[in-house]
């Protein structure tokens, strides 16, 4: 049963008729929409599904519903606005993992300029 992990790969992508199979064999949630829980452990029981733990700092939020929605956009605000970092920015990322360099994340950095993601983005090649 998958708890405290996400789903890291799958081994194989399954065809649509698979997919469907597996759909097909899924009850409806209380909320009668089928789960990806559900798929997942699916894939577990085959032994076709890896799992790794989520460490210490992580949070996982199912945005199924508007409110959870809203409570995960919440969260990502309050990060954020009090550690003054990004969440998911895949510029910084790439540059960071040196799969970019400073001209590229600077010229990057240009096509938001004017607004508060640009000049984040012009902020990590202040901080080198």
């Amino acid at each position: 049963m998958l708890t405290q992990a996400h789903v890291r790969a799958l081994r194989d992508n399954p065809s649509a008729a698979v997919r469907a199979e597996i759909a097909a064999a899924i009850e409806p949630s209380p909320r009668g929409e089928l789960e990806i829980t559900d798929v997942n452990n699916h894939y577990l029981r085959q032994g076709r599904l890896e799992l790794e733990t989520l460490g210490r700092g992580s949070a996982w939020f199912d945005t199924g519903t508007p409110e959870s929605l809203l409570q995960a956009a919440e969260f990502v605000a309050t990060i954020e606005a009090r550690q003054g970092l990004k969440i998911a920015c895949p510029e910084e990322v790439a540059w960071r993992q040196k799969w970019i360099d400073d001209q590229e994340l600077e010229r990057l950095a240009a096509e938001y300029a004017g607004n508060s993601y640009g000049r984040y983005l012009e902020g990590l090649l202040e901080e080198r």
